[in-house]
């Protein structure tokens, strides 16, 4: 048998008949799943708007600017949390102020490599604030002291394309591939 006649022969083994439901599919697979967190803390000075804070009304904490880097078994997440204040200060008045402080966390997960999808959420995000007065060259600074901690749920899938041969047997995709073999070793 020669090389042409061979092919002529497996060919239809793998060819599926026109509109068929045997085409290949492209799917979505997890590869792995990690929960991460992170802990941040630092303190930054109240602005001098003439009276000192007295109490926070109200914070708020919002990750934003997320990137994710994917390493062999590692997945690195950076980003930012923004962090906004509403206090009060003595003299009655209400201020608004906002910080950022960058943050970075990674996720060892097995079989991870670059090219595949992350696929992330904030599953909780908990902060501690506090006015803190220090002594700062022989004068009374005040300062925010602000601790933040959050939990990611990271996932990494792939895409995966499956063809009819993996996906079910060769008969039920080609019926015909039978009769076209037996013809073919005929005509020998």
């Amino acid at each position: 048998m020669n090389r042409l006649d061979r092919q002529t022969i497996i060919k239809p083994l793998f060819e599926c008949e026109r509109n068929t439901w045997c085409k290949p599919e492209k799917t979505t697979v997890l590869i792995g799943e990690a929960e991460v967190q992170t802990v941040k803390r630092t303190a930054f000075p109240v602005p001098k708007c003439g009276f000192p804070a007295k109490k926070i009304i109200a914070v708020h904490v919002e990750v934003v600017d997320t990137t994710d880097t994917i390493f062999k078994n590692k997945v690195v997440k950076e980003g930012v949390f923004q962090v906004d204040i509403i206090y009060a200060s003595c003299d009655g008045l209400v201020h608004h102020v906002c910080h950022e402080i960058p943050f970075m966390t990674s996720a060892h997960i097995k079989c991870v490599r670059p090219g595949m999808h992350v696929q992330n959420e904030v599953i909780d995000t908990e902060q501690k604030i506090e006015i803190v007065t220090t002594p700062r060259r022989g004068a009374k600074c005040q300062c925010f002291d602000v601790m933040v901690a959050a939990t990611f749920l990271i996932r990494v899938t792939a895409d995966v394309v499956k063809s009819p041969v993996q996906r079910h047997t060769v008969g039920r995709c080609c019926p015909h591939h039978k009769k076209t073999a037996s013809s073919l070793r005929r005509k020998k």
